[in-house]
């Protein structure tokens, strides 16, 4: 149901953006699918138009009677989706859609670079060196994230072997991520604590290498430590990331 609602979602936004060129009798939130890509359509041919259609209708169904069709057409459509939005970028923006990186999404520069040097080394099965790359991103990530929640005037106070700016930050970790389980899990897994540099206290991550049995598990936690940068690096305050 998410895949037939994100992709069905994606090639809407592509269409109501072209939409603003074209003159509607009623606002143009007010105005469906079906009768914006069949206008469109006037002006240009649309590749697998009726397909298009089709999705529509599959989208409804499953939106509001929940009825789901089976996974293999799920994929058949999502090609479909994928064809249109390499068609929609080249006809409409003059862009390629195979040359955009969701990477480049990244606000923080250094991260935005090491985590293409992970994606280099799975696409070059270096699985090592590919874990050590993602999740040192991923550490940096918390690294800016623990600065952030926790508090360094705690740095030096101990109770029981309770480490207070590790549980300052947990707690915020947890009430952030209570309902990103995967999230939550990867960036438990690096520990944060603050050390004196010069008379100051800074932060300082220490982050796991996972060994991963191929390729295909080094990309889903790729897929996952991208998501988790992208999904929640505006929570953190413009002034801690870095252009270089």
């Amino acid at each position: 149901m998410l895949a037939i609602h994100n992709s069905h979602y994606a090639i809407e936004q592509i269409l109501r953006e072209q939409a603003r060129n074209v003159t509607f009798d009623a606002a143009l939130h007010k105005i469906g699918f079906e009768e914006i890509i069949t206008k469109l359509r006037k002006q240009k041919n649309i590749p697998e138009f009726n397909r298009l259609l089709e999705f529509n209708k599959i989208r409804n169904n499953a939106e509001h009677f929940n009825i789901i069709p089976d996974v293999d057409t799920v994929r058949f459509y999502i090609r479909i989706v994928e064809d249109f939005l390499k068609w929609s970028y080249r006809t409409y923006f003059k862009t390629d859609y195979g040359s955009l990186a969701l990477e480049e999404m990244i606000h923080d520069a250094p991260i935005k670079k090491v985590l293409l040097e992970a994606k280099e080394s799975v696409n070059k099965n270096d699985l090592h060196n590919a874990s050590q790359k993602m999740y040192e991103a991923l550490g940096a990530f918390k690294f800016m994230m623990f600065g952030y929640f926790s508090d360094y005037r705690v740095a030096e106070i101990g109770f029981s072997g309770i480490d207070f700016p590790n549980l300052l930050a947990d707690l915020a970790f947890k009430i952030m991520f209570s309902e990103d389980e995967v999230a939550l899990r990867k960036l438990l897994s690096i520990r944060s604590s603050f050390k004196q540099v010069n008379g100051n206290w800074v932060p300082e991550s220490v982050y796991p290498i996972p060994p991963f049995k191929d390729s295909e598990e080094a990309k889903e936690h790729y897929e996952d430590i991208l998501n988790i940068i992208l999904t929640y690096q505006d929570k953190i305050p413009a002034s801690f990331w870095r252009t270089e």
